[in-house]
């Protein structure tokens, strides 16, 4: 059973998943200020790179925005992008020329020729539903199925794909009339996102805010207006607001500390305790992982773990990790150990 409980307070949206009684996802959106990532833009470049590869975009905000690029650009040039990256302190957005465009149970890819499917789908469904998109992708363009298609069959992905690619027309469209730095799509309407991510046949709606109660009216939902801070009522309320401590503590006394800079969050595991060091790195691997979904942490993430000298013991590591990250719906990749025992990870966030 799905529980998805929003609350609207102060400006600002939030919204938790619980699955079987376990947090699982958190949502949140300020009303003046909402997130850019998933935007696509007609830009403008205002600086070209040849050495980098990297071209700087204008798109009508105070920062320009970094693409990497293969293809050389020309100054003044219109480029269509979609934003990946938030502006983070002084640097700006991060933007990609590969485009994708969110369904509920499929993800087109129409400037990419590629076929995925969700990690969390094995055996004998994944191989189904990869023959399935390899038959429905429009040639020269990419499919990646997504958890939410198992069990589906070729008509439901055909309809999502034919909604996609009807959108994909309507921003060609836009980006041929429309001037420099014109908006041509945007992903920032929290609720769309989580009907479409979130949603499930089993899923119930918990809300404490009459406009978004009347918005899912169409849905399993039930208003809450008791006394206590909804969030709160489902005991929720102090891990939500462990989503902003540095600090946090783990079941065997330890701790892992998490700062995040401009360049990459890195995260130190510490233990009072020296004969538990497998048991507390095992316990800091599960919260870290949960910790960068919850917090949606994407790019470079550099976690010193407490040192093992057993090559069994940091294999053991390793596997488990790799584990939890086929979990996480956002392509989160184990890169290595380093010999300094750093765990370097790489994350892709998620527009929120």
């Amino acid at each position: 059973m799905k529980k998805i409980i929003i609350s609207h307070k102060g400006g600002e949206t939030c919204a938790a998943i619980l699955v079987g009684g376990e947090f699982e996802n958190f949502y949140s959106a300020q009303d003046d200020s909402p997130c850019l990532v998933g935007n696509i833009y007609k830009g403008r470049v205002q600086n070209f790179l040849p050495g980098m590869r990297a071209a700087f975009i204008d798109i009508g905000r105070d920062k320009n925005v970094f693409v990497q690029a293969k293809e050389k650009f020309s100054i003044g040039q219109s480029v269509l992008i979609q934003i990946e990256k938030d502006a983070v302190g002084t640097k700006g957005a991060r933007a990609t020329l590969n485009i994708s465009l969110a369904g509920r149970v499929i993800i087109f890819l129409p400037t990419l020729n590629y076929i995925g499917v969700s990690n969390k789908i094995r055996g004998e469904e994944r191989a189904r539903l990869h023959a399935l998109a390899k038959k429905i992708r429009p040639k020269d363009t990419g499919i990646i199925i997504r958890t939410a298609a198992a069990g589906c069959d070729e008509n439901i992905l055909l309809a999502d794909l034919a909604d996609l690619q009807k959108l994909w027309a309507k921003i060609l469209e836009r980006y041929k009339k429309r001037k420099p730095l014109s908006l041509l799509y945007s992903d920032n309407d929290l609720l769309e996102k989580i009907l479409r991510d979130e949603f499930t046949p089993d899923a119930e709606f918990i809300v404490d805010n009459l406009k978004i109660y009347r918005r899912l009216s169409e849905f399993p939902v039930t208003f809450y207006d008791g006394s206590a801070q909804i969030f709160e009522a489902f005991g929720l309320a102090d891990e939500i607001s462990n989503l902003n401590e540095r600090e946090l503590s783990l079941p065997s006394g330890g701790q892992i500390v998490i700062d995040k800079t401009e360049a990459l969050t890195a995260i130190d595991v510490n233990t009072a305790k020296s004969d538990s060091i497998l048991k507390t790195n095992l316990e800091a691997a599960e919260l870290i992982l949960k910790q960068l979904r919850l917090r949606n942490v994407g790019g470079i993430i550099i976690v010193d773990f407490i040192d093992m000298q057993s090559d069994a013991h940091k294999n053991s590591l390793m596997n488990f990790l790799r584990e939890l990250a086929r979990l996480d719906r956002n392509k989160t990749k184990i890169i290595d150990m380093t010999p300094l025992g750093l765990v370097e990870i790489t994350r892709q966030c998620s527009g929120r």
